[in-house]
């Protein structure tokens, strides 16, 4: 059997990464022991020499691999949004792993950068294997990176927990995968599509899709499959748990509409009913639950299941306009969550100091810049203006009324009215409370840099949306 036919420069950015992982370890061992800041910037330059690779294959539409790989606009949005949440998690965690002296620090970020690669196959591939490769390839990844603080109990029940919950998830989609196999002979997606064309006894199939759609509620937080999501956000390191927060999720999103989009269309009925109550689930139970918390990054865990809801909205939509809207959402909530999550690593650098929203305290006198940058993640999660987050709901939103989905569309309004409860707690506690110190809040450069950077990019995109939407549109075409 001759072998598959590479296009290495539509493979150049995943290669780069895995020449640059492999070689963050071998220098960390042989090299640089230790030298955590030297390591931060190779990795930095690998995801940097990755997206330049990335940006010009815009508009090209291709296959490597066999045709198990795929280059369209759709893949390198997805490509491009991962590659920066990746790169941004390594600033922020330069800082966070001096100060609390993680070791191994050469292998932290080769993980970091498997788990890129991995995302990147798993928004890139139309074919069955090839996604459960990405996803276990940063599944994988993830479990070491959420249990790296070895000797906190707390980081050792988390990756227990994601660890014990993601082989049970991954097992099934397997498990369903096997069904879909089982009935058509194949694994490519557009061949799984012209496989069911003319089939009547189609069983076996929606049970295959059911289980699939399992493995992936885990993946991307959605209720009934997000028990996991707190205990991890708060055991696992505070860099971690930002690049938990949206770079697996977002690669889960583009392999969920790939699968249906493209392999079952004829699902359609079916897949839409369970994404509306599972959209309607996720964001009741992740908004209500979100009030009681104490702990921010429990917070903001329960707040990352609401965020899926709004985006399974379009997911139950099932029109090109939604899934603009879904790839606008993500993109930007991607900005707002690291962001937010550079403000709480800025506020926990100080010794003595955890991740209590008590934490927050005053925060407005003694570091105002963090105080009103907060305010604005805060707002733009809520998706309120001027703040970018509300175009993501906007579009979302709008896609779900034009379909005759309004009452869905009122449902997540009104969620969006409860979230702001808990969003105005943090700020309350910001600029009405009296902090524990009145000494000023020393910021690292690093953490002030990804603040500045992010809350930039949220308000520009807030005032003129016009570009990402544009973009947003050109790589959803043809889904829905």
């Amino acid at each position: 059997m001759p072998l598959p036919k590479v296009n290495y420069l539509f493979m150049g950015p995943e290669l780069v990464l895995t020449a640059a992982a492999l070689l963050l370890i071998l220098i960390d061992l042989y090299f640089w022991r230790g030298r955590n800041r030297r390591l931060a910037v190779v990795g930095v330059m690998a995801l940097l020499a990755a997206a330049a690779m990335t940006i010009p294959l815009f508009g090209v539409r291709g296959t490597t691999l066999g045709k198990t790989l795929v280059v369209d606009p759709f893949a390198i949005f997805f490509k491009l949004v991962v590659l920066a949440a990746a790169a941004m998690v390594i600033v922020l965690s330069a800082d966070y792993i001096a100060k609390h002296k993680l070791a191994s620090v050469g292998e932290y970020y080769a993980m970091l950068l498997f788990a890129t690669i991995g995302m990147m196959f798993m928004s890139a591939t139309t074919d069955l294997i090839m996604i459960y490769i990405g996803l276990e390839l940063t599944s994988i990844s993830c479990y070491i990176l959420a249990g790296y603080h070895k000797t906190d109990p707390k980081s050792n029940e988390a990756v227990m927990k994601y660890f014990l919950l993601g082989l049970i998830a991954s097992a099934l989609m397997l498990y369903g995968f096997s069904f879909i196999y089982g009935f058509t002979g194949q694994t490519e997606l557009s061949r799984i599509a012209n496989a069911l064309a003319g089939q009547k006894d189609q069983l076996a199939v929606a049970a295959g899709v059911l289980f699939a759609l399992a493995g992936f509620a885990f993946k991307v937080a959605s209720v009934p499959f997000h028990q996991w999501v707190p205990d991890v956000y708060e055991g696992a390191p505070t860099p971690v748990t930002a690049f938990l927060s949206v770079g697996p999720k977002a690669a889960a999103f583009a392999a969920l509409a790939r699968i249906l989009f493209i392999g079952f269309p004829t699902f359609a009925g079916t897949w839409k009913i369970l994404f509306i109550f599972m959209a309607i689930a996720s964001m009741f139970i992740g908004n209500l639950l979100a009030i009681p918390q104490t702990n921010i990054k429990r917070m903001l865990a329960y707040s990352s299941i609401a965020h899926a809801g709004y985006i399974l909205v379009g997911f139950a939509v099932a029109s090109e306009a939604a899934m603009a809207g879904v790839l606008l959402y993500i993109a930007i909530y991607v900005l707002i969550n690291i962001g937010a999550f550079a403000v709480v690593l800025a506020v926990a650098h100080e010794p003595g100091v955890g991740n209590e929203i008590a934490d927050f305290n005053g925060l407005s006198k003694r570091a105002p810049f963090l105080a009103i940058t907060m305010t604005v993640f805060m707002v733009a999660l809520a998706g309120m203006p001027p703040t970018a987050g509300l175009w993501g709901k906007v579009y979302i939103f709008k896609a779900a009324v034009e379909k005759g989905l309004w009452w869905l569309a009122l449902l997540g309004l009104l969620n969006s009215v409860i979230s702001l409860y808990y969003y105005a707690n943090v700020t309350r506690h910001m600029y009405f409370l009296e902090p524990s110190s009145d000494q000023p809040l020393v910021t690292p450069a690093a953490f002030k840099g990804v603040v500045w950077v992010t809350v930039l990019a949220v308000l520009i995109i807030g005032a003129i949306p016009q570009p990402l939407v544009w973009l947003s549109a050109i790589s959803a075409k043809g889904f829905g």
